[in-house]
């Protein structure tokens, strides 16, 4: 447990959340095509040329109803060095670092059960959550563990407390994820990974996922991510290709540095292409369903990507078609 120690001053911030769990639909323009597997019959993108660069701008993190305070990525140290690279953090070890300044006052623990760090009180208050909007995007009102969301130039992170419901599904789901892990000895094997196409739905069952390790510039060696279980499954033989797409910028937001999944192809299931859609994905248990904000079909903004998005053991994963609208 930490205690950190004074709160700064009181500002009150009104905020729209969006929430998508997968990648934003955006502008092809730029984009570097990559289609799986390569000619090496490999399911693993090149990684060498596509990376993000570590954060060196001075970035904010707000906490509703006590303040908003700027930090420096220099002096930020990850609680999670068996998750990052060099160099990268996530939202809570910004807020770990306030805690550590005296900027705010915070109690923390990590907890075995959630496999993540949990807020216990932010100046005596119990029941924080937190959402992120990274640039070019909206707040989204994510249920991803906050120890292991990337930061990036850019982001901003705001804190506030949440509806009782949703935050003891959130833990609750995070539970019931350790307990699936440990009953397949470690491995990730999601029980239902779906991908819902323009025409059809195809339904795969207790899917193995294996990590390829597509993002060392942000995670270390083995780090599992949503995209993995689209890989895993051109792994298994089957899907029959994967294109993605790479966005170093999507309209004129710059640094985006992410993948974007394109197409999935499963002959005769899920009809043709189109320039203006994609797949977004879904990773949560059961319980969580309730609580999670319908995909938007109105989107061109840019929020966390598949590729981005570290998988503990999920219930089920959903990947659905989505197309931008004008």
């Amino acid at each position: 447990m930490h205690r950190g120690k004074t709160a700064a001053s009181l500002i009150a911030l009104a905020i729209g959340v969006a929430l998508s769990l997968g990648v934003a639909l955006g502008n092809d323009e730029g984009a570097e095509s990559v289609a799986l597997p390569n000619e090496g019959g490999s399911w693993t993108p090149a990684s060498e040329m596509r990376v993000d660069a570590v954060p060196t701008q001075l970035g904010a993190l707000e906490i509703r109803g006590v303040g908003t305070f700027t930090y420096d990525p220099a002096a930020i140290r990850t609680l999670r060095p068996d998750v990052f690279a060099d160099g990268r953090f996530s939202a809570f070890d910004v807020l770990a670092w306030l805690a550590e300044t005296g900027k705010v006052d915070v109690e923390y623990a990590y907890d075995e059960s959630q496999a993540t760090y949990v807020i216990q009180s932010i100046n005596g208050l119990e029941g924080w959550w937190y959402d992120v909007r990274l640039p070019g995007g909206a707040f989204e009102r994510t249920a991803l563990r906050m120890d292991t969301y990337p930061i990036k130039d850019g982001a901003e992170v705001y804190l506030y407390l949440e509806d009782p419901a949703r935050l003891a599904a959130i833990e609750s789901s995070f539970r019931e994820e350790v307990a699936l892990r440990a009953a397949h000895d470690g491995r990730i094997i999601v029980p239902a990974v779906t991908i819902k196409g323009p025409r059809s739905t195809v339904t795969f069952r207790d899917v193995a996922v294996t990590s390829h390790n597509v993002r060392p510039d942000v995670f270390g060696p083995g780090a599992i991510t949503a995209l993995d279980v689209l890989l895993s499954l051109g792994d298994q033989g089957q899907i029959a290709g994967l294109e993605l797409a790479w966005h170093a910028m999507v309209d004129d937001v710059p640094n985006v540095n992410h993948y974007m999944v394109e197409w999935i192809s499963l002959p005769d299931v899920l009809g043709e292409k189109d320039s203006s859609c994609g797949y977004m994905d879904e990773a949560a248990t059961e319980g969580l369903r309730g609580f999670l904000t319908p995909h938007s079909h109105a989107t061109t903004q840019i929020h966390l990507s598949s590729d981005l998005e570290l998988l503990v053991s999920p219930g089920y994963v959903e990947w659905q078609w989505l197309c931008a609208t004008p």
